[in-house]
């Protein structure tokens, strides 16, 4: 029952981040917004939600992770629902130019402060309830909600807007409270307090060959995101102006690209990286190059079923490279610094987003494809960077092969 409500809780926050990500360039250009304006909205966003994912990672390992999981389901729902009521007034004429921009800078940040201790608490309470050997295993299952997010968001939102632009922004506001109510009322408080007597006995003996990685690892992840940023920033200003497509046309489009390589990330969760004895490390050798292939396709696409296939390999790679660092990092730390280890994987992805569509807005000024190669690039280094410096060895007594 445990997993079943972490799985639900992070699944409804993965939707609504994908709904907002699958219709915020959109909405940005119905109302008159900038490239600039939409990047800035995303980069501060994800600043508050990188610092708050290290608050109340510190907050929950004291006070408990179910009491932290409430705040943050319960943030989500009402920073969505103020969101989606901003944009409304700018689309009713009410809040134009900068007065428009500078509340939705307001509520997206204030929303993404309290939402930001969703993915710790879950996280979290993922870790202190799983052994080390099954870690991995257990991070999988609960990661794998965001994936499943990711099919389910841009599905949801290329079906509401035929409705209404912000249709889906106030529809994922309703699942997010029925998160609420099935933690507060099923979610039993012993499971949601740090259980770290277990798992210090588990990870006490010996210190781990990547140890002293464990910030590489946190600027893998980081980097990982950091390209989603910038491919999800450019997509839908790219299919309008190089496709010709209409606002709502884009938002349908990207949809359905994120939700082909969300349907791969979750293919491969439950198919490999649930199933596999293959170490961690070697997990994250493999997710790069697949990584830096989808965007090398995405930079090169001339017709649209390209970019779908793209998305194929942007999938596989994700769907690999989280749980497997996760695991690695967490598993890498001592018993006491592994909250703030945890709090640093799970705002790793908005450091990401903090530089991602702000540098991805300065490319798509010089060229409409840039963005996709510097990601490209980017994740090429970072594979050599994995397959030179993560050299992990099967800890004693794993039955993991290499």
């Amino acid at each position: 029952m445990t997993f079943r409500l972490l799985f639900f809780s992070l699944l409804a926050t993965a939707m609504g981040q994908s709904v907002v990500m699958t219709t915020l360039p959109p909405l940005g250009r119905e109302v008159g917004l900038s490239e600039f304006n939409v990047a800035f909205l995303m980069s501060s966003s994800a600043m508050m939600y990188a610092v708050g994912n290290a608050f109340w990672s510190r907050i929950g390992k004291r006070r408990g992770y179910r009491r932290l999981l409430i705040t943050g389901l319960t943030g989500y729902t009402i920073g969505t629902l103020i969101f989606a009521s901003v944009w409304l007034t700018g689309f009713q004429g009410w809040l134009v130019g900068s007065a428009l921009f500078i509340a939705l800078l307001f509520s997206r940040t204030a929303q993404a402060t309290i939402m930001s201790a969703t993915p710790p608490s879950v996280v979290g309470m993922a870790i202190a309830i799983s052994s080390e050997k099954e870690r991995v295993k257990a991070i999988s299952k609960v990661s794998s909600a965001h994936s499943l997010g990711q099919i389910l968001g841009p599905t949801f939102a290329g079906l509401m807007v035929s409705f209404h632009l912000l249709a889906p922004l106030y529809g994922i506001t309703l699942m997010t409270l029925i998160a609420v109510v099935l933690v507060w009322r099923f979610l039993p408080v012993e499971h949601g307090q740090p259980a770290s007597v277990a798992p210090s006995k588990a990870i006490q003996p010996g210190s781990r060959s990547i140890q002293p990685y464990v910030p590489l690892l946190i600027g893998m992840n980081a980097s990982v995101f950091l390209a989603i940023a910038m491919m999800q920033q450019s997509l839908a200003f790219f299919l309008i102006d190089h496709h010709k497509l209409t606002t709502t046309e884009a938002a349908q489009a990207v949809g359905l690209a994120m939700m082909l390589s969300a349907i791969c990330a979750l293919t491969v969760q439950i198919t490999l990286v649930q199933r596999t004895s293959m170490h961690p490390g070697n997990l994250v050798k493999i997710a790069f190059p697949l990584l830096s292939i989808g965007y090398l396709i995405i930079y090169l696409h001339q017709q649209t079923p390209h970019l779908y296939m793209a998305m194929l390999f942007l999938g596989s790679g994700l769907g690999i490279s989280y749980p497997a660092i996760a695991a690695l990092a967490s598993s890498s730390c001592k018993p006491e610094n592994q909250a703030t280890v945890t709090g640093f994987i799970t705002a790793s992805p908005a450091m990401g987003y903090i530089i991602g569509p702000p540098v991805a807005a300065t490319l798509y000024g010089i060229g409409h494809r840039m963005p996709f190669i510097a990601a490209s690039v980017l994740l090429a280094i970072v594979t050599v960077i994995a397959i030179t410096h993560l050299r992990a060895r099967p800890t004693p007594p794993s039955t993991s092969v290499d």
